[in-house]
């Protein structure tokens, strides 16, 4: 597991190594979750990977844009569940 300070932060760590699986926030500074969503799967040496966005927001229309950038899950933190989280992390890096 590695944690960055933001999404700018993420994508230079993934270009420096390899990783099984990404999770972001949305709202981050510097490039927020949907834009590294975006720049992650359009990459073709990154497009592989899944991305699981956690956020506060709840919005149909946020996690719209989330999923259409390319997220393989969108978890709202109201309704977070660890071992949920867990399964769907086991099942994306199997």
């Amino acid at each position: 597991v590695v944690a960055v300070a933001d999404g700018a932060a993420a994508l230079a760590e993934l270009a420096r190594r390899d990783f099984d699986l990404v999770v972001t926030d949305i709202e981050m500074p510097h490039l927020d979750g949907v834009a590294l969503t975006r720049a992650i799967t359009t990459d073709a040496r990154t497009a592989h990977l899944p991305v699981i966005i956690i956020t506060s927001l709840a919005k149909e229309e946020d996690r719209r844009r989330g999923l259409e950038a390319g997220a393989a899950a969108y978890i709202v933190k109201s309704a977070f569940d660890q071992e949920n989280l867990l399964d769907l992390v086991d099942r994306l890096t199997t």
